[in-house]
């Protein structure tokens, strides 16, 4: 996530881009592959998904140059530190989910959801609200960073257990439901996880735009008046994005979620990050960013069919869709996206820039 020196060559990063997703799609179906199903979706997503927001902090907020003697290594040792940097950070942050969240009940939908609502809160706190009020506490960008890491967690639990309502599954019996786990919130699970999941979504959409229309809107303005505004714009965003589909159009809700706000997010870092940052640079803002959200949609349509049909390739039959079903396809393409593929994007992108498919500058 990462910005990157646009110096390359359009072709070379075309090449380089296609390559490296091709090789992203190759580790996400390697990881995949020796797991049952339910691991799969249950563990492998989850234990995945606690090692996001690290890797945001290390890519996004320190641009895969801290701690400090990570910039003096070569590729690709770098990237080995950076990616144990992440696995140390997911592994403590997995024991927490398991043990303190989970109350040691196990991989539960009530864990699974806390653990999605930490990578939308980290990635609010850091492009929207630029890390305030944590910058306040310290000029050092290492402590920045671990208080806003700490306090997406603190965070994403108050919005956790003020908004999601977990009732519905015990009315229907489901074998993962515990009362001791529900925060009985607000909303249903499945209302507020959409809703969040499309606000994150348009935060990662709106780095295709450089984030021109939030600029154009704040004018200017200092934290926390930017993140203020910023923050009531994507959400009203949000709720227009999600009932256009999910009323307008009568998509059932968690189909809408991974269709739209899941595979978008996949497609503009397909086109973003994989592609270094460096299609139509001539073009000004807001024209830039619209040609590249047609090009991220058209790649989220692509995704969808081609993780579709990963999941009958992993489990051998075709997985039902919708709440009769479980959702049980929707649960393993997001799994496979949100819980695999974008960690693994940022290892490849960004921790490795490449390597060995580009040589270091």
């Amino acid at each position: 996530m990462s910005t990157a020196v646009k110096t390359a060559p359009l072709s070379q990063v075309l090449i380089t881009g296609v390559l490296g997703s091709l090789f992203v799609f190759a580790i996400t179906a390697a990881i995949i592959a020796p797991f049952g199903h339910h691991t799969f979706t249950d563990w492998v997503g989850t234990a995945f998904m606690a090692a996001t927001p690290a890797q945001v902090i290390l890519g996004l907020l320190w641009h895969n140059q801290k701690p400090a003697f990570v910039a003096t290594l070569s590729q690709p040792l770098k990237g080995m530190v950076l990616t144990l940097i992440t696995i140390a950070s997911g592994a403590i942050v997995f024991a927490f989910l398991l043990w303190g969240v989970g109350q040691n009940q196990g991989i539960t939908p009530m864990l699974v959801q806390y653990a999605i609502m930490t990578i939308i809160a980290i990635l609010f706190l850091v492009p929207i609200w630029q890390c305030w009020p944590f910058k306040l506490l310290s000029k050092d960008p290492i402590k920045v960073g671990i208080y806003t890491l700490v306090g997406a967690y603190v965070i994403a639990y108050i919005l956790w257990i003020v908004f999601f309502d977990y009732s519905m599954l015990q009315k229907v019996g489901h074998p993962k439901y515990f009362a001791s786990l529900d925060p009985s919130g607000l909303f249903d699970m499945w209302d507020a996880m959409t809703f969040s999941v499309t606000a994150v979504g348009l935060v990662i959409v709106h780095m295709l735009f450089d984030f021109w229309p939030i600029d154009k809107l704040t004018r200017g303005a200092s934290q926390p008046i930017r993140g203020i505004i910023a923050t009531v714009y994507l959400l009203i965003l949000s709720w227009v994005l999600r009932w256009v589909f999910v009323s307008g159009f009568g998509m059932q809700q968690v189909e809408y979620m991974i269709r739209v706000p899941v595979c978008l997010i996949l497609g503009t870092f397909l086109v973003n990050n994989m592609m270094q940052f460096s299609l139509l640079t001539k073009i000004a803002q807001p024209i830039r960013g619209i040609l590249l959200t047609i090009c991220a949609a058209i790649m989220a349509i692509i995704m969808y069919k081609v993780y579709a049909y990963g999941s009958y390739l992993h489990t051998g039959h075709e997985l039902g869709m919708g709440p009769q079903n479980g959702f049980a396809k929707e649960i393993w393409i997001a799994s496979a996206m949100l819980g695999v593929t974008f960690p693994v994007i940022f290892v490849v992108s960004g921790f490795f820039n490449f390597w060995p498919l580009k040589r270091p500058a």
